[in-house]
Order: structure tokens, then C-alpha cells, then sequence
């Protein structure tokens, strides 16, 4: 059974979904709202790209498009600070051995560390490497 519940609350967005590529475009348009109401100064386009960036790792590499699975996504804005956070129900990856690769421009994947890294003001993974959590300093 097919699942995208959210729910918003000041300063806060959680949305709970089975892992669909198609779910991903909602939730940008959830990102999108939350944003516009919430964090006046952030950058959307950079935001947006990393959540898109994340969710789809979340849905191919972590979940696996496995029923059962579902993906956690969140914003929070708290004291001058925007943090995402992502988590899949997978077996997460080694992110400490991609973290010194450096991306091939040309390829269709692995890129997702350097887009953080351009886009956000710094993002850390769990010891297991299943969930992220992006952050933005708000001016």
C-alpha cells in the first residue's frame, strides 16, 4: 500500500512515504510551501536540488523500491539554522570511503556529496550511512 502523510507544523515539515520516484515531486512542492512560509533568506534552488538529490538515493540505493520500506524526510528551522534529514530503511552505504572520491563530471551518479558540499552549509550521514542530516545557516 502506497503511503505520502505529512504533516506540518511551524517551523516543521515531516513527511512519511513509501519509496516511489513520483512522491519525490511532491514532497518538493511540500519543501517548496515550507520554504516560502518558513525560511525567507535560503536559497530554494539549493535546497530543492539536495532534496532531490537525497530522496532519490533514498528510493533507489536505500529502500530499494522494496513495499515494506518507507523514507522519513523533515525539515526543521530553529534558531537561525535549516536542517534536513533523511533516513531510508536500508542497509545504508561506506559514505566514509565516497567521501574522498572526487565525482566524475560526466557521470549519472555519484555526485551527491558534491552537490552538498557546494549547496549546503554542511551535512553529516549515521554511523550506518541510512540517514543524512543537511544544514543551511539562515541570514
Amino acid at each position: 500500500m502506497d503511503i505520502f502523510d505529512v504533516d506540518r507544523a511551524p517551523g516543521s515539515l515531516d513527511i512519511f512515504f513509501s519509496p516511489k520516484l513520483r512522491y519525490i515531486d511532491r514532497a518538493g512542492e511540500e519543501t517548496e510551501r515550507f520554504l516560502e512560509e518558513n525560511a525567507a533568506g535560503v536559497n530554494p534552488f539549493g535546497v530543492l536540488l539536495v532534496m532531490r538529490e537525497a530522496l532519490t538515493n533514498a528510493v533507489l540505493y536505500g529502500s530499494r523500491h522494496e513495499e515494506d520500506s518507507k523514507i522519513r524526510y523533515s525539515l526543521r528551522l530553529a534558531a537561525g539554522t535549516l536542517t534536513m534529514e533523511v533516513e531510508d530503511d536500508g542497509d545504508g552505504f561506506d559514505w566514509r570511503s565516497r567521501s574522498a572520491e572526487v565525482p566524475d563530471i560526466e557521470s549519472e551518479s555519484g555526485r551527491g556529496m558534491a552537490i552538498m558540499t557546494a549547496y549546503a552549509s554542511g551535512f553529516r550521514y549515521n554511523d550506518k550511512g541510512n540517514r543524512l542530516a543537511v544544514f543551511w545557516h539562515c541570514p
